[in-house]
Order: structure tokens, then C-alpha cells, then sequence
């Protein structure tokens, strides 16, 4: 159990306040991995104020969360579990994030971290993990790169995301050369966490390359997204941080020929040339006014009527509107 912390466990899941901070260890776990690894994760929280505080701990994995437990940490104390997933929460085996929550005026006080591990006959190997407050995850339009080994028949390459609010993870397969190799798009629920243990091939069907680099794009709600490199050799593990940023916002130009808000022929390659050719007359014919007749062939100039004879097919398709005037149209493309 949390040493030198004092824990009573609450009856229910209690929700965010406006004077609470919530902070999101990513990923956290414990039991039996790939090539014989043995995992643990390890919390530690230091409380620097001289007054003692309360944080409530959550888990969440896949399935959801599990109801809050609340420690209270003396003042200028450190605090550690050596296990929290198995020790706190009861876990025998199983990956998933950590919350905490804490006064706002109590969170400027406390140090938060955590690092998960792998013991083995050769030593015990870890990567320290951080806390994000869920003021700092991705949100709408976010893209956070995570970025694959270098060398990728020697390591393992797992990512994941924890759900702050239910949300869409555009996730793409980035080759070092730019190439888009594969992708999917997933929803999650709120308050869950989903990690792909070679992500690579497990979510996205594809084969791991030298210098991969994993997008995940936030396409609605809040999410926080991370990845570990595992030395396949030694079980050895380094913590990938999503590093937000954004993509590039292209606009593509054409030309709506039918005017039904899309764009027919379209300038794809961005060299100001459209793809295919375009006829565009000059001239709208005029729209007849109610109670007109409309007038006939008769009467007319020579050359207008041999005009209103050879486009007799385009008349009876689009009515009076014979040849709508072409229209550019831009649109943004992610």
C-alpha cells in the first residue's frame, strides 16, 4: 500500500468541480509482458506545503473507471507505491491510466510522478512517466506525433490514448519519407484508456519500418495520447510524449460546374492549372419573368437561331439555365 498515507475508500465516482485539478498519468500497469518482461508501475507524490492533503486516485482501462480511493499526505511528506496497480487497486495484470484529483489551491504544492518498469534476470529497466493536467490535452484539430524507433527490428513500439471526454483519434502510419502507409479512425468513451502493444501491426495492419512516426489527430472531444519504445533484447523501456502541434490547412481550388456546392474539376497537384478543361461562356441567358411566354425561334437573327439549334440538347437538360457561368470554390482539406 501507498506508504505513510493514510486511504479510505469513497462509495462513488465523484465528478469534476470547478475547484478540483485533475492530473492523468497516461499509462500505468502491472503483471506479465511480451519476450518474458514483468511489469510494474510505480507512483510517487511529495507533498511540499505544511498543511496535510487529500487526492482522490481513480484507475481506468478499457472498461472504464473504478471507483476513487482518497489518501491524505502529510505535509512536507513523500509518499510512494512501488505497485499502485496491483497494491491500490487490485490488479493482478492489466494496463491503464491514473487520475488524480485535488483541490486547485492544494495541486501548486504536490510533485506528482510516476515510472513503470521491468524486472528481469539481467536488471530492472524503467521510464519515468509524466502527469498531464487534462487543461493540456489535445483537443479539436490537435495532432500529436509520436515517434517510432529508429531501428525497427530491435524494438517494440506500443502508443495509446486516455479519453478525457469521449473523443475521435484519427491515427496514421507516417513513413520517414512522408508517406501515409496506413490509418484508422476510432471512438472512445470518456474516461476510458486503450493501449496497442505494437500498435503498428495490431491497430493499423501494417509492418513496422525504421524512423515511423505515428499521427494522432483529434477529430472530436479531448484526449491525451503517448508511446514506449521496448528494447526487444534487454525489455529495456523509453516513454514517447505526444508532442502536439498541427498539420498543415491546404486549400484546393476547381471549378463547381453544375453549381451544387462541390467542385467538379479541380486543380489537385497546386501548379494553378486545372486537371481537365473547362467551357465557359461568357453570358447568362436572361430567366423569364412569371406571367411571359417565353419567345420562340422565330424573329431571331440568323446566327442566334442556328445557335439555339445546335445547343437544342443543352436547353432541354437544363432549362433556362442553359450554361451557368463556372464558379471557383475553395476548400479546406485537413
Amino acid at each position: 500500500m501507498l506508504k505513510r498515507i493514510v486511504g479510505i475508500t469513497s462509495l462513488a465516482l465523484l465528478p469534476f468541480t470547478a475547484g478540483a485539478a485533475t492530473l492523468i498519468i497516461p499509462a500505468a500497469g502491472t503483471g506479465p509482458g511480451a519476450n518474458g518482461s514483468q511489469w510494474s508501475s510505480e507512483l510517487v507524490v511529495h507533498n511540499a506545503s505544511s498543511s496535510t492533503i487529500s487526492i482522490d486516485l481513480v484507475y481506468h482501462d478499457a472498461g472504464g473507471a473504478t471507483k476513487p480511493k482518497s489518501f491524505l499526505v502529510g505535509p512536507r511528506t513523500t509518499v510512494t507505491s512501488p505497485d499502485i496497480v496491483r497494491n491500490v487497486f487490485g490488479l493482478t495484470s492489466g494496463t491503464g491510466a491514473i487520475e488524480i484529483d485535488v483541490d486547485d489551491a492544494a495541486a501548486s504544492h504536490l510533485a506528482i510522478t510516476s515510472r513503470t518498469f521491468n524486472t528481469s534476470s539481467t536488471g530492472v529497466f524503467g521510464q519515468d512517466i509524466p502527469a498531464v493536467n487534462v487543461t493540456d490535452a489535445a483537443g479539436l484539430g490537435d495532432l500529436s506525433v509520436l515517434a517510432g524507433p529508429s531501428f525497427a527490428s530491435d524494438f517494440r513500439f506500443n502508443f495509446g490514448a486516455y479519453a478525457v471526454t469521449d473523443a475521435t483519434i484519427s491515427w496514421q502510419l507516417v513513413r520517414s519519407n512522408g508517406e501515409i502507409a496506413a490509418g484508422k479512425d476510432v471512438d472512445y468513451k470518456a474516461g476510458t484508456q486503450f493501449q496497442y502493444n505494437n500498435g503498428i501491426v495490431t491497430l493499423l495492419g501494417s509492418t513496422a519500418a525504421d524512423g515511423d512516426v505515428i499521427y494522432a489527430t483529434v477529430t472530436k472531444g479531448k484526449a491525451i495520447v503517448y508511446g514506449s519504445s521496448i528494447n526487444n533484447a534487454s525489455g529495456d523501456p523509453t516513454f514517447v510524449p505526444g508532442i502536439r502541434t498541427r498539420a498543415d490547412t491546404h486549400i484546393v481550388f476547381g471549378v463547381d460546374v453544375n453549381e451544387d456546392g462541390s467542385i467538379d474539376i479541380k486543380d489537385a497537384d497546386n501548379d494553378g492549372v486545372l486537371d481537365s478543361p473547362v467551357r465557359a461562356d461568357t453570358e447568362r441567358p436572361r430567366r423569364r419573368r412569371k406571367g411571359h411566354h417565353r419567345v420562340g425561334a422565330v424573329g431571331r437573327p440568323a446566327r442566334q437561331h442556328a445557335d439555339a439549334a445546335a445547343q437544342g440538347d443543352d436547353q432541354r437538360r437544363l432549362g433556362d439555365h442553359l450554361h451557368p457561368r463556372p464558379r471557383q470554390v475553395a476548400r479546406s482539406r485537413g
